[in-house]
């Protein structure tokens, strides 16, 4: 079960140029030739007109638009100008070995302000925090392009962010793009420990009392309340662990309790998911919360394996992943079973939404044996816990 992100497209072929910009690629910064327009005076002689664009400041941008843009600390070069006839800001920077131009330009929608000339190879659409954004790519034998594009409709601003580099395989222009805005910057000084440290406490609270009934919990999953009601305090405390980590992809850590199991069989002990947290809106937010018939594992890259029962006639299998910012479950496969006929017979149904209903979904001609092998068609990632009970 893999995830489709990238949807083809077909555009009109043009020369790559970068009109206006500076070109930077993935090794020295090249700056480029700026074009001047060569014309006849009466006397017969040539004379240039000066290049529209001209320098300016960061922070005069920064005035002019009514926004505060973030560089990243580790930034070994940068520069700004404008293009004062269609009042579009420039900055261009280099950051981890790469250069980036960004562009932004007041509009009254999206504008395509790149100045970038290039046949797309593909698209993807992507959320840049609030922003839902889209990212092209275009791969040639020399040279790899990705340009990300969104719209800010309450300050009215087009931005516009490029790269170019010899090759940027299983790179992703996002995380910069939030950088820019102010998301996952460097400068961000919250501790993430002590961020989710109500979360973790709140667990330890139940390890060490007991499972109360009668009390309202904010943090603590069914998953964990199964495991206090049926464990050894002194094992749970080494056993149940947390990892605070960005596993999404949007620079912001998810914490993940959770617990390496392998429920009495003889192999290795896979990492199960009893909850995933993250930061929204700057509160702790429970994107994922998993107990023993409805479980999570981890897969690598943000993803996870979920298995799910619901009685003898209705098992889910399924892939799914973390939204770019941790805040939402996303199918990419979902595989399950229904009754039919009064319950003398069971479906086999597949869809891509999670949706565990026959009428949402494609009617499969499988065996029982055939379902099961898609669980056992994985690789699972052990994810290295930090132990509850170490928590200080």
């Amino acid at each position: 079960m893999k995830k489709k992100s990238l949807i083809i497209l077909s555009l009109v072929t043009a020369t790559a140029l970068l009109a206006g910009c500076i070109t930077v690629p993935a090794t020295e910064p090249k700056p480029e030739v700026e074009s001047q327009v060569v014309s006849e005076t009466e006397s017969g002689g040539e004379t240039q007109i000066a290049n529209p664009w001209t320098d300016t400041t960061l922070e005069a941008i920064e005035d002019e638009l009514g926004i505060e843009i973030h560089l990243p600390k580790e930034v070994t070069q940068s520069g700004c100008r404008m293009l004062s006839d269609e009042k579009i800001y420039e900055v261009d920077f280099v950051y981890q070995d790469l250069g980036y131009t960004y562009r932004l330009k007041k509009t009254d929608a999206l504008e395509d302000i790149s100045g970038l000339f290039y046949e797309w190879s593909g698209s993807m659409e992507t959320p840049v925090g609030d922003y839902m954004a889209t990212d092209y790519r275009s791969i040639s034998d020399e040279e790899t392009v990705d340009h990300i594009i969104w719209y800010d409709e309450k300050e009215g601003i087009t931005h516009s962010l490029s790269t170019i580099a010899p090759d940027l395989d299983g790179f992703d222009i996002s995380p910069v793009a939030e950088k820019l805005i102010g998301i996952g910057d460097d400068d961000n000084s919250l501790d993430y420990s002590a961020f989710y440290a109500p979360v973790i406490e709140e667990i330890l609270g139940m390890i060490e009392d007991g499972y109360d009934y009668e009390k309202e919990y904010q943090y603590c999953s069914n998953g964990i309340m199964e495991r206090v009601n049926y464990g050894k305090k002194d094992e749970l405390l080494k056993s149940i662990g947390y990892k605070i980590e960005d596993i999404s992809g949007d620079a912001i850590p998810e914490l993940l309790i959770g617990e390496d199991q392998n429920n009495g069989e003889e192999k290795e002990p896979e990492s199960y998911l009893f909850s995933v947290f993250t930061c929204k809106d700057g509160e702790i937010y429970c994107t994922l919360d998993g107990w023993a018939r409805s479980s999570y594992r981890y897969l690598g890259e943000g993803s996870f394996f979920y298995l799910g029962s619901g009685g003898a006639m209705y098992t889910t299998i399924a892939e799914c992943h973390l939204s770019h910012d941790g805040s939402e479950i996303i199918f990419d496969d979902c595989y399950f079973t229904y009754d039919k006929n009064g319950g003398n017979e069971m479906g086999y149904y597949h869809n891509t939404t999670g949706v565990v209903d026959p009428k949402e979904a494609e009617e499969l001609d499988i065996s029982p044996e055939e379902f099961w092998e898609l669980e056992e068609d994985n690789e699972y990632k052990n994810i290295t816990w930090t132990p509850v009970g170490e928590f200080k």
